[in-house]
């Protein structure tokens, strides 16, 4: 099944579960049973007197008790809003509730509003939001392993794993409180809601701890060994940020006081929490996906191998690391060549710097002559400047090379760290094309991943921006609805 009918039948079952809700709700949603929260020995009560603001909203139908509990149970008369005067006659004398209220619905459902906001069929509501979440978290896991066997990295995946993260713990989280508890209202949910944004944050605290070290103290060692520019203390800046982050989330009134001023300031920390919560998770999906490109094997079926150039040395020669991605091509070739006997041709792309004497595609080329590649194997592309004309200049030599109409099975060779960002530019030049890695400095390695990541995000940037704003776009009607207040 392809990923984008696995999506259809998400969104349908969305669809279903919206709609179910809906239904019952409604079906069920004119007879209301209030929990008054008053317990009482059996006889102990004697009568129950309720007086409304509206007496043209709802009535009361029946008394019972269950595990020693008062409830009540009203039915809905008309639409409109009502306030509840109650009062209990026991063996102790008289007590009074009047903090409830009642909204009739032009549906004819009761909503009640005291401490809480709750109707009939709510918990319906959340057993269907327990089956949107995993429904959620099962095909995004899907569509990930899927991506994953057919080599198919991409922002995509990335989104796969880290909202699959989010949703698995967000229905656990939620299903354990359903087992021990009884999810009684609006007002709760919103505070399990809350309550599972910190749990992923803080969860995920051990794991974000450990790379912000190896991340640190990897650019220390790159620094000693590179040199101290500013992209090689990318990985210092990150920890110290996500340190930052933490402990803005973590306390927030203990660094800013005057927030307590501020009547809804806890609502700006929730969204603080989550949109923290939601770039860890991009994170841990993007290490995930890095990781796993590194290890994907193209089938040895490649008819073109990119081999993505960088910085020369002064004479000429390849430097180490470009050498690795040249040697790694190679490599490849000769195993598809023995396993099927099918050659592939190189494509060395890069263009001439400032600084540098010849074309990376010619210094590339000169190295695999002298690895005895015969020169009808080698296809130079030396117009480049940037991995993304790269991936364009040699999609357009290959179609030249191989005829417009024929469709050529495409290889990248590049960098460990790298391969991911290739998938990503190959598709956004409109091709496919499978990623060979090549292996760099340990050092080196860290640092240059977090390139890639920060890479990603400013590629995307309105994909996150616009899931931002749907969390805080969520965030403010749950809290707006747990907030409902009866007139």
């Amino acid at each position: 099944m392809s990923n984008r009918k696995k999506l259809i039948l998400l969104n349908i079952f969305i669809a279903a579960a919206i709609l179910f809700t809906v239904v019952f709700s409604i079906a069920v949603g004119s007879r209301f049973s209030m929990h008054t929260r008053f317990f009482l020995n059996p006889g102990a009560l004697h009568h129950v007197q309720v007086q409304y603001s509206n007496e043209n909203v709802v009535k009361m139908t029946e008394v019972r008790t269950e595990n020693n509990e008062v409830i009540l149970d009203f039915e809905a008369l008309a639409p409109g809003e009502t306030k509840l005067d109650i009062t209990f006659d026991t063996d102790s004398g008289s007590t009074s509730q009047s903090d409830t209220a009642f909204l009739v619905t032009p549906l004819r459902t009761i909503i009640a509003s005291c401490n809480n906001v709750t109707f009939s069929g709510f918990e319906a509501a959340v057993y269907a939001l327990l089956a949107v979440l995993f429904a959620i978290w099962f095909t995004m896991l899907w569509i990930f392993a899927d991506l994953f066997k057919s080599g198919g990295f991409s922002h995509k995946m990335v989104a796969c794993g880290g909202i699959g993260l989010y949703t698995l713990v967000m229905f656990l989280y939620l299903a354990y409180k359903m087992l021990n508890n009884v999810v009684f209202s609006v007002n709760y949910l919103m505070t399990l809601i809350t309550e599972v944004a910190s749990v992923l944050l803080f969860g995920l605290t051990p794991v974000m701890l450990l790379l912000s070290v190896l991340l640190a103290v990897s650019n220390i060692w790159l620094m000693r060994h590179e040199g101290r520019r500013p992209v090689n203390t990318l990985g210092i800046v990150f920890a110290v940020f996500w340190a930052l982050g933490m402990v803005f989330a973590l306390e927030t009134y203990t660094i800013m006081p005057f927030l307590r001023e501020i009547t809804y300031a806890w609502i700006l920390k929730l969204i603080l929490v989550y949109i923290l919560a939601y770039f860890e998770c991009l994170f841990l999906s993007t290490v995930a996906c890095t990781f796993l490109a590194t290890r994907f094997t193209p089938p040895f079926d490649r008819d073109y191998i990119i081999i993505l150039g960088c910085a020369i040395c002064a004479d000429g020669s390849l430097t180490p690391l470009l050498r690795g991605r040249v040697d790694s091509a190679v490599a490849f070739e000769k195993k598809q060549y023995e396993a099927t006997g099918r050659h592939a041709v190189f494509v060395p792309s890069g263009g001439q710097g400032d600084d540098e004497i010849i074309s990376e595609g010619e210094a590339m080329e000169n190295y695999l002559r002298s690895l005895d590649i015969p020169q009808e194997q080698i296809v130079r592309e030396d117009k480049s400047v940037n991995t993304m004309q790269n991936m364009q200049f040699s999609h357009d030599v290959i179609c030249r090379h191989a005829g417009e109409s024929a469709d050529p099975k495409i290889a990248f060779a590049t960098t460990n760290y790298h391969v991911f960002r290739g998938y990503i530019l190959a598709q956004e030049n409109g091709f496919d094309a499978k990623g060979i890695s090549a292996k760099t400095k340990p050092y080196f390695y860290l640092n240059a991943f977090l390139r890639e990541f920060v890479g990603l995000l400013v590629d995307g940037w309105w994909r996150h921006l616009a899931f931002s704003v749907l969390i805080i776009a969520f965030l403010l009607g749950l809290h707006a609805l747990s907030m409902l207040q009866i007139r």
